[in-house]
């Protein structure tokens, strides 16, 4: 049985005029297979050095950039290579480089089946924080599973789908590590 590979890459411009000062824009866009999450956004500014190539600087944005996002060491080298080769043959070709905005766009479709979390992650947390709540009179004697402190010590709580409940910083600080309830293991993503 093969393997697909851990990722597919597509690179591709686009070059306008600058209406005011000239902008260069790297914008990757992350999307995973087998998730329901939209495409991942990540612009970065990139800065070259004199040979056209993206400059230390900004390829320690990109490592960063793909690291954080669970892209293994390997997949993240090559795509910086053809990024930085594709950047370098692009710049050069434009007319006018003072007066052209540029947006290199990065198309990486991810094939690692343990890299969806990392996304769903960031909007799992996103939701809690808007779904903070007081505690309510019935909940008070209650006992945070993670902290093991009353609920009604700190009216600050948040209730997962599976409707247990927590001290808002204690889930925020576990679903960091964990993408399952605490009490119950029920899948939050």
């Amino acid at each position: 049985m093969s393997h697909p590979p851990p990722y597919t890459l597509v690179l591709s411009d686009k070059k306008k005029p600058a209406c005011s000062s000239p902008k260069r824009t790297l914008t990757m866009k992350i999307k995973r297979l087998n998730t329901q999450q939209t495409t991942n956004r990540i612009s970065i500014a990139p800065r070259t050095s004199s040979n056209g190539h993206l400059d230390d600087g900004t390829i320690i944005d990109m490592e960063d950039m793909l690291q954080y996002h669970e892209i293994n060491f390997d997949s993240v080298i090559e795509i910086i290579d053809e990024t930085t080769n594709y950047v370098a043959g692009v710049i050069p070709t434009l007319d006018d480089v003072t007066g052209t905005n540029l947006d290199v766009i990065v198309k990486i479709t991810d094939f690692n089946p343990k890299a969806w979390s990392r996304i769903d992650l960031d909007v799992y947390t996103i939701d809690l924080r808007k779904n903070r709540r007081d505690s309510i009179p019935s909940e008070e004697n209650d006992i945070c599973a993670i902290c093991h402190n009353e609920l009604g010590a700190s009216g600050d709580l948040n209730t997962l789908v599976c409707n247990h409940s927590y001290h808002h910083e204690c889930i925020l600080g576990w679903i960091k590590m964990n993408l399952t309830c605490p009490v119950c293991r029920t899948t939050l993503a």
